[in-house]
Formats: C-alpha cells, structure tokens, sequence
C-alpha cells in the first residue's frame, strides 16, 4: 500500500471513531434525561400511593365512627323500647 492509502485509512478510522464517540455521548445524554423522567414518574406515584393509603384509612376510621354510632343509636332505642315495656 502506498503512503496516501494508509492516510487515508487513517483518516477514515479516525472519522469513524469519531462518530462512534458522539453517538455515545447522545446515547448517554438521552438514558440521563431517561433516568431522570422515570425517577419523576416513581416519586409521583409514591405520592400517589401514598395519599390512596391516607384515603383509604380516613374512610376506615369514618366507617368505624359512623358504626360505633350507629350501635349506640340502637343501644338507645333498645333501651328506651325495655322501659316502656
């Protein structure tokens, strides 16, 4: 091979790695903003979780009250129907 054929190799192989490092760059700048959008999206659905975890106890608690009332409203009435009797 002549000199200007091994230049040109070079210069080839040198563009070619060149253009190999800048689509790493590109492809490593995209899996970060990935990264970072997908943290997102899991905290907010933490969050999420984690107000239905507080729903779902408020609404326990709210049923709990409105039994525990219910029962004595009829302990009441049941009370009140013995002494008439």
């Amino acid at each position: 091979m002549t000199i200007q054929a091994y230049q040109t190799l070079y210069e080839s192989s040198i563009a070619y790695g060149m253009r190999k490092a800048l689509q790493a760059e590109q492809s490593k700048a995209e899996k970060l903003l990935q990264l970072a959008s997908l943290e997102k999206r899991c905290l907010e659905k933490e969050n999420e979780i984690n107000d239905l975890r507080k729903r779902i106890h408020d609404k326990l608690e709210e049923e709990k009250q409105e039994k525990l009332k219910t029962e004595q409203d009829h302990e009441r009435v049941a009370l009140g129907l013995k002494k008439n009797n």
